[in-house]
């Protein structure tokens, strides 16, 4: 009797599959591992029609960005070798090797175009990590070419150009028609998802005030001629964040039956202290997530008692990229470290809860994941939960929840008194173990690397002193950790006037996610429309 239920409780739980809509850069929807997983609504002629959405062709993941084969070798070999440097330091040859790659600027434009091309399909795969009935739906939002969906605002009328106003005065329409381009964008994402009945939704990206406010100061002396009062451009900054933050937490409650799980930024700086949209906008059902390199908080991670939520893995993490660049076809894995990547991972394991009781709420989840992580006491300065997520509590919490109240659930979920195997949400093993994809990432690098072997002229790095191996990624940890804190957050690869997520560091600045790529010929947006993907930096630039 009591296995017949057992099965009866499991076969009831299968039953259901949790979808984990992705805002991104774009999905290989062709790829075999995505494919039998994505929520097959390209063809669903009430969404084609929904308010000017339009689904387009995978063209974009079909050819590839970088056609170079060598090209796409040393890339591909340049992202393991800043994954070994972040978890266990480079040989000296590796590290000339590395150094060279990432002074020349035209190899950097490469990894940075090859990272904007990869980063949907990247997070993707890191949101299936694990877990039976897990579906995705990619949402291209950001900034690619003939996207896989993409909002067309057929209702806005053309703005015509301002008759009869100051240079001042078109200066502030411009402020305004941003907040609205960016709010109704997020607005619309947010009722197609709901419509579609989506429960979670997972946003790696974000707008942060350092861009905002070079952004905004260039503009006005474009406009105006002049340079304007420093007091005056914060204030505009601060109204034009504070805005945000208010449309988005009225579309979020609007839309509250699905949770919301946002990148902290990379930009290893305190939100509570600055901007970054969407990330700090504080809704129950949103969680936010900073980037952990093990047991402690990466540096490059954006943190922050009030507005950043609980950390996840963020360091060398290892997913899939767009088949396009496999020259025999099979999968092709890379690693990458940020935000972009601890996001997925709680999206992920919002889902296994999802599926493992369908009656719990997304504030219930959210609870569930706070509450049940592995406490550390110098994260609770950093972070609302002060705790790393955790998998197996946070799923046996929510099987209790199935029978008890979830106070309770959670409190015998997160003692570890009852061991109780999961058969529930994971029916299968992730698709990696973390120790299988790191030793996959290491075993792809060479042991040792010939800096002769490049065939290019000495460059001058970055560096200022000879070191034997790349700068680990070190962590906020206690203060009597052995691995001291970096005295300041590594600069970041470009800079970009458009502004960036507060994860991101001040210099890292990439482009948002309306804003054209760097190497597109079509002309600029004259104010951020958009949000992209955040990346972390490699090596500090000079």
């Amino acid at each position: 009797m009591i296995q017949l239920l057992i099965l009866l409780i499991l076969n009831s739980a299968m039953s259901y599959g949790a979808t984990i809509a992705i805002i991104d850069t774009g999905f290989d929807l062709d790829h075999d591992y995505l494919k039998p997983k994505i929520l097959n609504k390209e063809t669903d002629e009430e969404a084609i029609d929904f308010h000017g959405w339009d689904f387009f062709d995978n063209s974009h993941l079909k050819k590839p960005v970088i056609e170079d084969k060598s090209s796409i070798q040393e890339i591909l070999l340049f992202r393991n070798l800043r994954a070994k440097g972040h978890r266990q330091g480079l040989s000296l040859e590796e590290f000339e090797w590395y150094k060279k790659k990432n002074a020349d600027k035209a190899f950097m434009e490469k990894v940075k175009l090859f990272k904007k091309h990869s980063h949907g399909t990247f997070v993707a795969g890191i949101a299936l990590r694990e877990g039976e009935n897990i579906n995705i739906f990619p949402i291209r939002g950001l900034n690619l070419p003939n996207p896989v969906v993409a909002v067309e605002d057929s209702s806005q009328p053309g703005t015509l150009p301002a008759r009869g106003k100051t240079s001042e005065e078109k200066f502030h329409d411009e402020v305004r028609q941003s907040i609205n381009r960016v709010s109704r964008k997020f607005s619309k994402i947010c009722q197609f998802v709901s419509q579609k009945k989506i429960e979670v939704v997972n946003a790696s990206y974000g707008i942060t005030f350092k861009n905002i406010m070079t952004k905004f100061r260039e503009r006005y002396k474009e406009m105006t001629g002049k340079e304007i009062d420093e007091t005056k451009l914060k204030m505009i900054v601060d109204d034009y964040f504070n805005t945000l933050y208010q449309r988005g937490e009225k579309t979020m409650r609007k839309h509250s039956k699905i949770l919301f799980v946002f990148s902290a930024g990379n930009s290893g700086l305190d939100n509570d202290t600055y901007h970054h949209y969407p990330s700090r906008i504080k809704v129950p059902n949103a969680i936010t997530v900073a980037a952990m390199n093990g047991d402690y908080l990466a540096t490059f991670s954006n943190y922050g008692k009030e507005h950043v939520d609980i950390g996840a893995p963020g360091v060398a993490i290892l997913s899939i990229v767009p088949k396009v660049y496999s020259e025999d076809g099979s999968d092709l894995y890379s690693p990458a470290s940020g935000t972009s990547m601890a996001a997925p991972y709680v999206s992920n394991l919002a889902a296994q809860l999802k599926n493992t009781n369908p009656r719990l709420s997304p504030s219930e989840i959210k609870k569930i994941i706070l509450e049940t992580g592995e406490s550390k006491d110098y994260l609770k300065p950093h972070l609302a939960s002060g705790a790393i997520a955790s998998n197996h509590r946070a799923i046996r919490a929510a099987l209790l929840s199935k029978d008890m109240v979830l106070d309770q659930a959670i409190t015998l979920g997160k003692s570890d008194l009852i061991p109780m195997e999961d058969k529930v949400s994971i029916g299968r093993p992730p698709v990696l173990s973390a120790e299988e994809m790191h030793k996959k990432v290491m075993d792809s690098v060479p042991s040792v690397i010939t800096p002769g072997e490049v065939e290019e002229e000495p460059t001058t790095g970055p560096f200022t002193k000879s070191e034997s191996s790349l700068q680990k990624d070190t962590v906020k940890a206690p203060q009597d950790n052995s691995v001291p804190p970096p005295s300041e957050v590594p600069d970041v690869q470009q800079k970009s006037a458009d502004p960036v997520h507060s994860s991101q560091s001040e210099a890292q600045s990439p482009p948002l996610s309306e804003e054209r790529p760097a190497s597109s010929s079509e002309p600029q947006p004259s104010l951020p429309e958009a949000q992209s993907p955040e990346s972390l930096p490699s090596l500090p630039q000079s």
